[in-house]
């Protein structure tokens, strides 16, 4: 009923997708034909699971219901690693008495919360899927292709398009989904999300409920890192900056792309201090000129930027750096 999930996730165009879906053929892999998903996504008035840092739905798929949450974890540079707690359900309605006491912060009133709890936004999607054997792992893929929607779809409340690809570890090693999403890169059209579909909808949702708010500008990022800081700390720091002026620069920010500019000086100011240190990074180190230069283009647009091959190869190599130091 529980597990830990680590997962990656990568934003795909419309137009990328036959060409992925080629490559995931091509590997040793048992595939499930497309299946229509629905989700309900609930909270109280307070976001008091929010706060707790939880995400709780009911998942509908072929007359079948499952109750999930999601409970506090951490991300590493964009992989994804959440404790995850599943039991089936007779109906779509939620039941918090089924899931184990432990997860509940103390003194949690779950009838009271359960009272609460209303249904905040949904999802709708048909996901295609494919469990792949890659290296010492079995990495499940699957493509999701929907729409998420504010409050009750049938209401014509505001909506925002999912369509994505997803690597799950199953069993092995997360060296091996940061080794398939490079070999999936070797075109264009993939990015690195960090959002999950739950954070897409509270953002929908708040965007929604605050609309007459002006848009909050991305807060200035610091000219200097502190280099004396440990690569286990500077890494995620980076990374982190990077996905959030990326988030920025794609939602019509300009001060993004300049505090991107600023993220791959830190890149190549890394690289020369932690030179002798180094794995095998030629890679970053012929990448990072290319992408200066796109940024640095009077024209280049975050869309085809962001959407890059190299950013995302880039990204990966950054993202595996960190993983060797965290071992």
């Amino acid at each position: 009923m529980s597990s830990v999930e680590i997962e990656l996730k990568l934003s795909v165009q419309p137009d990328a997708i036959p060409a992925v879906r080629q490559q995931l053929f091509q590997f040793p892999h048992d595939y499930t034909s497309p299946q229509h998903l629905t989700n309900s996504y609930f909270e109280t008035p307070d976001n008091q699971l929010r706060r707790w840092d939880m995400g709780l739905r009911i998942r509908g798929c072929n007359g079948h219901y499952e109750m999930t949450i999601k409970t506090a974890g951490k991300v590493m540079g964009g992989l994804h690693q959440r404790p995850e707690f599943n039991v089936p359900l007779p109906q779509p309605e939620l039941d918090l008495t089924r899931f184990p006491n432990a997860i509940w912060p103390e003194n949690t009133d779950l009838v009271q919360l359960q009272t609460q709890l209303t249904a905040l936004f949904s999802t709708d999607f048909n996901r295609e899927k494919w469990l792949i054997t890659y290296g010492e792992s079995e990495i499940e893929v699957v493509l999701d292709q929907g729409t998420i929607f504010s409050g009750n779809k049938k209401s014509g409340d505001q909506a925002a398009p999912i369509c994505e690809f997803e690597l799950e570890l199953k069993q092995g090693n997360v060296a091996d989904i940061l080794s398939l999403a490079n070999q999936l890169a070797s075109q264009n059209g993939l990015r690195l999300a960090n959002k999950s579909k739950a954070a897409r909808g509270y953002a929908l949702v708040y965007s929604v409920s605050h609309d007459a708010l002006p848009k909050m500008a991305l807060p200035k990022i610091p000219e200097e890192l502190d280099w004396q800081q440990p690569l286990s700390v500077l890494l995620p720091e980076i990374l982190a900056q990077w996905q959030e002026q990326e988030e920025g620069w794609l939602a019509g920010l300009p001060e993004g792309k300049t505090g991107l500019a600023q993220v791959f000086q830190w890149i190549i100011t890394l690289i020369e201090k932690q030179a002798e240190r180094l794995p095998v990074l030629d890679l970053l180190t012929d990448l990072l000129p290319e992408l200066k230069a796109a940024l640095s283009m009077s024209g280049s647009g975050a869309e085809n930027v962001s959407y890059s091959s190299s950013w995302l190869q880039c990204k990966l190599a950054l993202m595996q750096w960190l993983l060797v130091q965290s071992r």
